[in-house]
């Protein structure tokens, strides 16, 4: 073992490294303004409700909050990846909202009252490419926070109607004592003129001035008197939503994927510790060839893998429980190419890990490890987002980050190929330099 300096490595450096990924990972596994989810507001209402809301999110301090102008640029914001959830205000929202304290009860002894059908309404705008236990748990507490500062200004406006109709009863109560001589029944006592003249004038003073009023109950609401709606930001395809199969099969199909390093690290291992590699030398075939043999083989085996998975997700996967199957009205042409990409970049990954190890145990033990780095890495446990800078930093350069995006893009974003052209040249480009490193490792034996 002591010779055998990469085992060690494998032993030492591999589960440190995997302790420190899964550390900063977990630790950034729930939303809040340390991980780096980031939510944009959208205040089409500028009035009261609108203003407040933007106020009150913003002193939370829990979450990364971005001001835009509109939702075309919120839109825009999510599908690039500058925010994954947005929080539009619309216009009149805090007109509707007012129109529950018109709609209250005539019965003062009724302090609770139920909204009418036209409710104002909050839209939550969000990736579909979130998982959904993510989404709920940042639309959730925005919900209830939302929900408390829509009773809080119904409750200031309440209160202030309430003051204005004292005041003017105040005021009508003083033109009437001025119209009115109420003192004319009094009998004449010493400088009854002069106490009455004063007594009108501190009555009058006291009655303009009025009071503040400050209400001992808030009315009770029977249910949310904001209307919430989720709605995924698309630029096609707007009546289709994804479930929670839409991101979690593409995502563990890439893993499985991956996961071919450890047959095909050994079968070139097997190669060159029997002596089949050097017999096949002997024959007139390039190396070139036998490369593109082991490809196409995996390559079908890898197709094999996303087929079964798809056909778990699609017709299993209901029977068994309560999820709905699996959506498959996608863009055939970018599947095609998220899944042949992705497949050649695990098959290159596996071919590199064969030719540079020396034994079964480190192949395997390096090659799963390693895919499992990369998994944290590419957001297939967590999402990307929610990384921290650093980590996310070091994300773009795992394969599983280019391939995870690339079936995100097809199954939740409905994007065609011209959105993914990025992942899919970098899978591509990461099968070539493995399989050229491979080219070269064996060349020098």
């Amino acid at each position: 073992m002591v010779r055998d300096w990469p085992g060690l490595a494998i032993l030492f450096i591999m589960p440190a490294v995997l302790l420190v990924i899964i550390t900063f990972t977990q630790e950034s596994a729930i939303p809040s303004k340390r991980s780096g989810m980031k939510i944009a507001l959208v205040d089409a209402d500028s009035s009261d409700f609108g203003r407040n809301i933007i106020r009150d999110l913003n002193n939370t301090g829990y979450f990364n909050f971005i001001t835009l102008g509109s939702v075309t640029e919120a839109r825009e914001a999510i599908l690039g990846g500058k925010c994954q959830i947005a929080v539009i205000i619309p216009d009149s929202s805090t007109e509707k909202l007012y129109t529950l304290l018109k709609d209250s009860p005539e019965d003062p002894s009724i302090t609770t009252i139920t909204p009418s059908d036209d409710l104002a309404g909050i839209v939550f705008l969000y990736d579909p490419a979130i998982q959904k236990i993510f989404k709920d748990a940042v639309i959730m507490p925005v919900n209830s926070l939302i929900q408390l500062t829509a009773v809080k200004v119904l409750m200031t406006r309440y209160t202030e109607d309430v003051n204005r109709s004292m005041k003017q009863h105040s005021s009508d109560f003083s033109a009437s004592l001025n119209e009115k001589d109420i003192f004319s029944s009094i009998p004449e006592f010493p400088y009854k003129t002069e106490v009455i003249k004063r007594f009108r004038k501190e009555l009058k003073n006291r009655t303009l001035e009025g009071s503040e009023i400050q209400l001992p109950f808030s009315p009770s609401f029977s249910q949310a008197i904001v209307e919430i709606e989720e709605e995924p930001a698309r630029k096609d395809n707007l009546e289709f939503r994804p479930n929670l199969l839409q991101n979690n099969i593409p995502a563990f199909t890439l893993f499985a994927m991956f996961f071919i390093v450890i047959p095909l690290a050994g079968s070139i291992i097997n190669e060159k510790n029997h002596g089949t590699y050097n017999r096949m030398r002997t024959l007139p075939v390039s190396y070139i060839a036998v490369v593109a043999a082991k490809v196409t083989l995996f390559l079908a085996v890898c197709i094999l893998q996303f087929v079964f998975l798809m056909f778990i997700g699609k017709y299993i996967m209901p029977l068994i429980g309560e999820q709905s199957s699996l959506d498959l009205r996608v863009n055939i042409a970018a599947l095609l190419a998220a899944l042949i990409s992705s497949s050649l970049a695990a098959i290159g990954f596996g071919m590199v890990v064969g030719a540079f190890a020396n034994t079964h145990g480190q192949a395997a033990t390096f090659g799963s490890v390693m895919v499992v780095i990369l998994a944290l890495l590419g957001g297939i446990f967590v999402p990307v987002h929610m990384l921290p800078d650093v980590i996310k930093k070091i994300s773009t350069v795992s394969p599983l980050r280019w391939g995870t995006d690339a079936f995100l893009g097809v199954f939740a974003r409905y994007q065609g190929i011209e959105g993914m052209w990025p992942e899919v040249c970098l899978l591509t480009g990461f099968f070539i330099v493995c399989i050229l490193l491979t080219v070269r490792m064996f060349k020098k034996h």
